[in-house]
């Protein structure tokens, strides 16, 4: 290091190397977790892949979304105090997410973890911002980045499999430690690095408007609606014909008749009057759940649960060997075993139909491509009809093994409706309404024509969310929060036009840059799976133990989930200085495309075969990918925002986190257990991922052309 160098790291005062100290931790803590929790919700909790990409889904979105509000708050509370409250919550929701098994208890604990990890988020990097000056801040946010990236790398290549390999929830636990302890130093050393003038400045800002006006971007494509319907009619005529049209629609979506797929990794087999329930998961629990296990209830009924796919070889034959010690089974072949394992993903099918005149409340019917329709007298719904189901659905010899638990699943899943979509197009309605009122307030007054309009709409229109069937609680709740965020409308100032038409600018720039990072959040889900399921990591531990063993070491070190997360922070740590030196004059945009071209590159490289150097090359390179887009990302955002509104705009960095997340933890999920779980095809899912990277650059290089500032 320089000596300049070391002479700014001599300007670093305590209280700069305890904020990274916080960082280390935090995000050590949160790496280590997120490195195998995918894998651990699926084969120890037994949670399906869909319900653990909604877990994903939500959770990973709040935590990006939450530091809009929390600089605010930090900005009116300070930041210890919110840093104390970060800890305490980091703290109690990994713990309580460790000691939990069902899946709303584990939902909610990763619930609150998440408002923690929100809250934490911006307090970091705004006490950075406020230690440091112009001599030290490029050092000082450097050591940041690193910090990140090294709590990345450490703690899942040594902690995580040191502990998992004791209890998975261990792992937890070690978060839980690692942020709670974080209290005591916050507690005793840290001090709020806001001056005591702006402190007192601080105390005299309102509150309530300091929160709404941090919904101002957001919610700028339905002010620049509402400006459009107000200076013309025909505007009025299209957007009103377009809202009222999509409203009917997701409507009719949302009352209609539905049908709910769902598919069980299970098949029974009769044989001469001995039944066989045959419960395949592709995935290993851990490294010694190589082959089966297996559980003879009765002479005539034979369970057996296979942890690895029986079609390699080396595990067919004791599969084979077992089964045909069974009575009843001595000439099963490995054809029949290849018959049954093609059988094991067998689609039911529920749906709502009129069926008045049968005295049967279920109908079950087999298609031509094995899957089995049941159809239910929508009358009966509501009835608790699952020892119904289950007999109609027994009657098939292939689905012997249904019990009511699992139609009692499949019930509930009827019950939901598509909401999402009604609920979009209500609120841009609902905003549109909000706006008008409140442009009609009294100038001089500063209140509506009808006083007790606007209170009594909020009421109206949030208790209908409540009153809707078909909603679980959480989706209340959440949609709650936003129809509540919306709210903010009435004290927003939405007079200018122009104003606005940047915010929408710079809210469909993250978002189309959120395209990139759809494909990266697939590195705690679909990948993880993917590994578990595919990879054979044998000739990587190979040479890791047999070059460890030059230097003495007599290790049995061997390739695991958790590793994924290791390859990629390790490259960034070794090659951000100097991929960050090359691109550091270069534009901002074009930066961001190829960072994202490689970043698809390594994406596809996945879809090449299942060897373990084609995946860790695969990694490596969308890991270079991401080092070059985001800080490129993270300039561009200092390009476009106004001179006037700039900390606003840096306080949206992380809604690529929210749209990249949302999407892409679901979608991952559904992707995967569509083509991976039930097509047995992973090549079609990384070449779709694939797919939506090159549609962000094409996306990316349309907004450079036309809507895009200049740069200099």
């Amino acid at each position: 290091m320089s000596t300049a160098n070391q002479s700014d790291r001599k300007k670093f005062s305590g209280q700069y190397w305890l904020v990274i100290l916080f960082e280390f931790f935090e995000r050590g803590a949160y790496y280590g977790m997120m490195s195998f929790i995918s894998v651990y919700f699926v084969n120890v909790l037994h949670f399906p892949k869909e319900n653990v990409g909604v877990i994903k889904g939500v959770i990973q979105p709040l935590l990006y979304f939450l530091p809009i509000l929390s600089g605010a708050l930090a900005d009116r509370f300070g930041f210890r105090k919110l840093l104390m409250i970060a800890f305490s919550l980091l703290g109690g929701g990994y713990f309580l997410t460790s000691q939990t098994t069902t899946y709303g208890a584990v939902f909610a604990a990763l619930v609150i973890m998440g408002v923690g990890a929100g809250i934490f988020k911006p307090l970091i990097s705004g006490s950075i911002a406020k230690l440091t000056d112009e001599s030290n801040s490029t050092l000082g946010f450097g050591i940041y980045y690193w910090s990140i990236n090294i709590g990345a790398f450490l703690f899942p290549l040594f902690l995580v499999p040191f502990l998992k390999a004791i209890n998975p929830s261990y792992v937890i636990i070690a978060s839980a430690i690692c942020t709670a302890a974080m209290l005591i130093p916050t507690a005793l050393f840290f001090k709020d690095p806001v001056q005591k003038e702006k402190a007192e400045k601080r105390e005299q800002t309102n509150l309530i408007q300091t929160l709404a006006n941090a919904f101002e971007i957001i919610y700028s494509p339905i002010v620049l609606i509402y400006h459009q319907m107000k200076g013309s009619r025909t505007a009025r005529l299209i957007w009103g014909t377009a809202l009222i049209g999509l409203l009917v629609w997701s409507g009719f979506q949302y009352a209609g008749d539905r049908t709910v797929s769902a598919r069980y990794s299970k098949i029974g087999v009769v044989r001469e009057g001995t039944i066989l329930v045959f419960d395949i998961y592709r995935n290993m629990l851990n490294r010694s759940d190589y082959a089966l296990q297996t559980q003879e209830s009765d002479s005539t009924h034979h369970s057996l649960t296979l942890f690895k796919p029986s079609y390699l070889s080396n595990y067919a034959d004791e599969l084979l060997a077992k089964i045909q010690s069974w009575p009843g089974f001595e000439g099963t072949t490995q054809l029949d075993l290849e018959s049954w394992i093609a059988q094991s993903n067998q689609k039911i099918l529920l749906e709502f139909i009129p069926d008045k005149d049968q005295e049967r409340n279920f109908i079950a019917q087999k298609d031509a491509e094995g899957a089995f329709s049941v159809h239910l007298d929508p009358e009966l719904a509501s009835m608790n009809l699952e020892m119904d189901l289950t007999k109609a659905l027994q009657s098939y010899p292939e689905l012997i093994w249904i019990a009511p638990k699992d139609c009692t699943d499949l019930l509930k899943s009827l019950k939901g409706r598509p909401f999402f979509m009604l609920y979009v197009f209500a609120l841009i309605g609902i905003g549109l309404g909000i706006i008008t009122l409140a442009g009609k307030k009294n100038p001089k007054t500063k209140t509506s024509g009808g006083k007790g309009v606007p209170f009594a709409a909020v009421l109206v229109f949030g208790g209908l969310i409540w009153l809707l069937p078909g909603i679980g609680l959480l989706g209340r709740i959440i949609a709650s929060v936003i129809y509540l965020s919306i709210t903010s409308l009435f004290i927003i100032d939405s007079s200018s036009q122009s104003r606005f038409a940047d915010h929408a600018k710079f809210l469909l720039m993250i978002f189309l840059y959120s395209g990139f990072w759809v494909l990266y959040f697939q590195m705690f889900d679909s990948v993880l799976w993917y590994v578990q399921a595919y990879v054979d990591g044998s000739s990587l531990n190979l040479a890791v133990n047999k070059f460890l063993g030059f230097f003495g070491a007599d290790t049995d070190w061997f390739f695991d989930v958790e590793h994924v997360t290791v390859i990629n922070a390790g490259t960034i740590i070794l090659l951000q200085l100097w991929v960050s030196s090359i691109v550091k004059h270069k534009k901002a945009l074009p930066t961001m495309m190829f960072g994202i071209l490689l970043g698809t590159i390594g994406m596809a490289i996945l879809a090449i075969n299942t060897s373990i150097w084609v995946f860790f090359a695969g990694i490596v390179i969308f890991s270079v990918g991401e080092m070059t887009a985001h800080p490129k990302f993270i300039s561009y955002i200092g390009l476009v925002a106004p001179q006037d509104r700039k900390a606003m705009y840096m306080g949206y960095l992380f809604l690529y986190g929210v749209f990249g997340s949302s999407i892409g933890g679901i979608l991952g999920a559904k992707l995967y257990v569509h083509f991976v779980d039930n097509l047995n095809q992973p090549r079609t899912l990384w070449l779709i991922f694939s797919g939506i990277g090159v549609f962000t650059i094409v996306a990316l290089a349309l907004y450079n052309k036309y809507l895009s500032p200049k740069e200099k």
